[in-house]
């Protein structure tokens, strides 16, 4: 099991502390599971939060499908590298690459009083202070923690649903148990519809054309949930993904 390299705030250390748990839970449970394609726990991407998340006005926890190319490593300790160093993924910028660039910005948004869209700095400008006690910062979780190592880079369902699969006979939810673990103020989900359920015991408050808008309630919280548009999708970073936040907030926030 992979542990974060990362130095954390003083208000992050209990937080990791938890999620820590949550995750050796998890990699005890599937010790003797495979899953598609044959693998195994050791190929598990742990995931979580970056540095100074719990110091956030508003604590954002955007949960994706799968990671891609990172079998068996750290996904916040690589991501960390790549935004504040490298400034890029891959061969794309930051600025170039939206899926990563909406994170930043939405994050910087809804923790800048939900500052107008046209104010929001580029995503390598918002890399410069990003985790750091003066930036801003988010959590991050994939509904699988295996990756995708294909050529094809459209989601692997075959992949993902043979991990989320295996935890359906667990006594204990650990999606819901790393949420908890987190505790985001919202929870933006990318495109995962009728799989959200994996998540928690969910009530429906308004489907829409660009967002859906539900409550999330676990053992111990009620959270609200929007699902977007996947970040990776062709379409308009102001209407489709920021204002429909904006508006939910407004609408349906548990933390006014």
């Amino acid at each position: 099991m992979i542990k974060s390299q990362l130095q954390y705030s003083d208000s992050d250390t209990l937080m990791q502390h938890n999620l820590n748990i949550v995750f050796q839970d998890l990699y005890s449970y599937t010790k003797n599971m495979t899953f598609a394609y044959n693998r195994t726990r050791k190929d598990i991407v742990f995931d979580g939060f970056f540095p100074y998340y719990s110091n956030q006005k508003c604590k954002v926890l955007f949960i994706g499908r799968e990671s891609l190319g990172l079998t068996g490593e750290n996904y916040i300790d690589l991501m960390h590298h790549a935004y504040t160093q490298d400034k890029k993924i891959g061969n794309k910028t930051l600025n170039q690459h939206q899926f990563h660039a909406l994170m930043m910005h939405i994050s910087y948004g809804l923790n800048n009083d939900c500052c107008d869209w046209s104010s929001i700095p580029e995503a390598t400008k918002i890399a410069d202070s990003f985790a750091t006690d003066n930036g801003i910062s988010f959590a991050f979780m994939n509904l699988s923690k295996l990756s995708n190592e294909s050529d094809d880079w459209k989601a692997d369902w075959q992949l993902i649903d043979s991990f989320t699969d295996a935890l359906n006979s667990s006594p204990e939810n650990y999606f819901s148990k790393q949420i908890d673990a987190v505790n985001p103020d919202i929870i933006l989900t990318m495109n995962l519809e009728s799989r959200l359920k994996i998540l928690g015991n969910f009530d429906v408050i308004e489907y829409g054309g660009n967002a859906s808008y539900y409550y999330l309630q676990t053992k111990t919280k009620k959270y609200l949930v929007i699902d977007l548009f996947h970040f990776s999708a062709v379409k308009d970073s102001k209407s489709c993904f920021y204002e429909p936040v904006l508006n939910g907030i407004k609408k349906y926030s548990l933390t006014k």
